[in-house]
């Protein structure tokens, strides 16, 4: 809540420049409009300079960033380590280690958003770097979604209709379904990666990394694709998401089953995209809803924070393994919690090795 409170307090500060400056940009650059009434101006928004130097991105975006790659990266490393190496590859762990693998490669790219926030929103690593940033932000955004959604569908599956899909074949359809998700991902992806998206700004001297492109006619199709983008990879895989456990829920209560484990699960599922993903995606659907109206522009301080909290479903992901996998549960507790425990019976083996190999060695001695 503090830090909802801190983004909320720094987006104001930074919303009434004193300079009037107009800028042509892409749909997510703040242009200036300020008017006179009477003797005072009014500002309604910052420009472009004003927000590429102001201190919500330049000191707090990095913050953020560095918060999700020290708690993401040994998390998500972790985890996919043990769902590779010491879990059965059962249908929900093969969604599970898809979904560590995109999380750990977002964390593994957040050096080069880091580095880009610190040196005044400056890309330094060239345009087809730009692009492979930008086509893979957004792809984790909604491949996370979308295994989320294959992990509900599963245990819906399981649970209440359990003799559909079963043995070898569900885990040979599950490989199918991987694939088939990092196809759909790779080919709605791709569209990110034909347009320009790093642009020069000789007033600040710097190049922008997708804060500020000229309108061409390359992006004018972004109107449309973010848009069904949104509808596509979040509204739908959230209702699908909300139906599946609410079925699984009704189930247990219908068999007076246990459903504690299923609650948290679905809360903590409900929380990851309440914070993570619908503050992102309903900015960026009424963003492109809104034209080049100015109103539209003003938004643009707020959705670049709320990408930024879209990247902390990286750290909330390692706790949905811990609650959706028993088995990882298992191996992680075995792992993290009671490493001597092996070590004393290690120990004590080898010291009944040696108790045991003396005595026999004497009775053979013995006439």
């Amino acid at each position: 809540m503090s830090l909802l409170l801190t983004c909320t307090c720094l987006c104001w500060a930074e919303q009434c420049p004193t300079e009037k400056r107009v800028s042509k940009g892409r749909a997510l650059t703040r242009i200036s409009n300020c008017k006179e009434t009477g003797r005072n101006f009014t500002c309604r928004c910052a420009s472009p300079e004003d927000h590429l130097n102001g201190t919500v991105t330049t000191r707090l975006l990095p913050m953020l960033y560095t918060l999700v790659l020290l708690v993401g990266l040994p998390a998500n490393a972790m985890a996919f380590w043990v769902l590779a190496t010491k879990t059965k590859k059962c249908a929900s762990t093969l969604f599970l280690l898809n979904l560590a693998g995109a999380d750990l490669l977002f964390v593994l790219l957040l050096p080069f958003k880091i580095s880009y926030h610190l040196l005044g929103n400056n890309w330094l690593f060239g345009e087809y770097a730009c692009r492979a940033l930008v086509t893979l932000f957004y792809g984790n955004m909604y491949s996370s979604i979308l295994f989320l959604t294959c992990i509900s569908l599963d245990r819906y599956v399981s649970l209440v209709h359990p003799f559909i899909w079963r043995g070898s074949e569900r885990v040979c359809g599950t490989v199918g379904i991987c694939i088939g998700v990092w196809l759909a991902i790779g080919l709605g992806m791709s569209p990110l990666l034909l347009i320009h998206h790093s642009q020069h700004v000789p007033q600040l001297n710097i190049t922008t990394c997708h804060d500020f492109l000229e309108q061409s006619t390359e992006t004018q199709y972004l109107a449309y694709y973010f848009p069904t983008l949104v509808v596509l990879g979040f509204v739908l895989p959230f209702v699908i998401i909300v139906f599946s456990y609410g079925c699984v829920l009704a189930h247990l209560l219908a068999t007076r089953g246990h459903y504690g484990h299923v609650v948290r699960v679905l809360v903590l599922v409900l929380l990851v995209f309440a914070l993570c993903f619908t503050p992102s995606n309903v900015l960026l659907f009424s963003h492109y809803l809104q034209g080049t109206s100015s109103s539209r522009n003003d938004a643009y301080i707020h959705y670049v924070l709320a990408l930024a909290l879209s990247a902390f479903n990286n750290c909330f992901d390692p706790f949905i393994y811990f609650y959706i996998s028993r088995d990882f549960r298992a191996q992680l507790g075995s792992m993290v919690c009671c490493p001597w425990r092996q070590q004393d019976k290690a120990s004590l083996a080898r010291a009944c090795e040696n108790l045991v190999l003396p005595l026999r060695s004497s009775e053979q001695s013995q006439p």
